[in-house]
């Protein structure tokens, strides 16, 4: 497999020479092995520069020269997967796949093909046997753990991410999902570290930071959680569901009325409009400044023109697997 390279001007000196060394060869008798070489080396750099469609173009004119040029076909399944044409790639996965129906590389890219094309059953047995056949490809383990949780085999999913945290403890997407699983079953504290360990490498989450922040409240750590919606809201001030949570905090925890009014109103600014959370707010037995809360609301207009939104606590509560799978991005030399 071939490492990324630090920076794209490397890879446009390579391109230029990889063409150079194209346009030097014959394309007669023997030649043409050595010339498919070239067209796979030529793919493999333009899909470094994230130029799938150049990459696949390639890796075709490496096979079109030379058949058992089998990485190119792995690549360019894998090309098409990338730029969205998944029927094709698993078709061409399957091609190569009739002389080689044990090649693990292939498999995990067809897997990766089917979950995209939304047949995340078909997905999830491919993957299982990938991992059966290569059980170090924590990509791919993980891919089957994402897919089993998806599938409501949390207990599976959840086994599946402590053998990635086994051998490679600094893993943080399998933390930040195991983390996830355990806020869902209740275990906040437990689930602290994890998200925690999540954010440490992926420090610009949002995504980390609210995840944070709602098992943060769920563990009654409130003050931890206001300073980390407050962090969310100063990187993205249009983020309308954080400034609500921390108008919730605000007003009941904290006792601090004239930041919550505050940050309420910029939440309706924003667009804030989950009539049940607000209804909720307005119950609250320790909410301070009550009038001002429904003169808030009232001045917007939010009970005549809002609607339940089931996304508010949904998405902010678990991740979604489409989001999180990964490709297992590498081409092979």
């Amino acid at each position: 497999m071939i490492r990324r390279r630090s920076g794209c001007a490397f890879t446009v000196m390579m391109l230029g020479a990889v063409l150079s060394a194209l346009a030097a060869m014959s394309c007669a008798g023997d030649q043409s092995r050595r010339q498919a070489v070239g067209w796979t080396e030529l793919g493999n750099a333009w899909a470094e520069l994230g130029r799938w469609d150049k990459a696949g173009d390639a890796w075709s004119r490496a096979m079109a020269l030379d058949p058992g040029q089998g990485v190119a076909g792995y690549n360019l399944s894998r090309a098409l997967a990338e730029a969205g044409k998944y029927d094709e790639s698993i078709a061409k996965s399957d091609e190569y796949l009739a002389t080689d129906p044990d090649n693990a590389a292939v498999l995990s890219v067809k897997a990766y093909a089917l979950h995209k094309a939304g047949r995340d059953e078909d997905a999830l047995a491919l993957y299982e046997r990938v991992v059966i056949l290569n059980g170090a490809d924590s990509a791919s383990v993980y891919n089957l753990a994402v897919l089993l949780e998806s599938a409501g085999r949390k207990t599976e999913a959840m086994e599946r991410y402590d053998s990635i945290l086994a051998l490679k403890p600094e893993d943080a997407m399998a933390s930040f999902r195991k983390g996830l699983l355990l806020a869902a079953e209740g275990d906040a504290e437990g689930a602290l570290p994890l998200l925690e360990s999540y954010l440490a490498a992926y420090a610009e989450s949002l995504e980390g930071r609210r995840a944070i922040a709602l098992v943060q409240v769920q563990a009654g750590r409130f003050m931890d959680a206001i300073e980390t919606y407050a962090a969310i809201v100063e990187k993205a001030p249009e983020d309308a569901d954080s400034w609500f949570a921390l108008a919730r905090l605000r007003l009941t925890v904290a006792e601090d009325g004239q930041g919550g009014l505050d940050a309420l109103q910029t939440a309706l600014k924003n667009g804030f409009k989950d009539r049940r959370r607000a209804t909720e707010l307005l119950a609250e037995p320790g909410l301070v400044v009550p009038d001002e809360v429904r003169n808030v609301f009232d001045a917007a207009k939010f009970f005549d023109e809002a609607t339940v939104s089931g996304e508010a606590a949904g998405s902010e509560a678990a991740a979604d697997a489409d989001s999180t799978i990964d490709s297992s991005a590498k081409t092979s030399k």
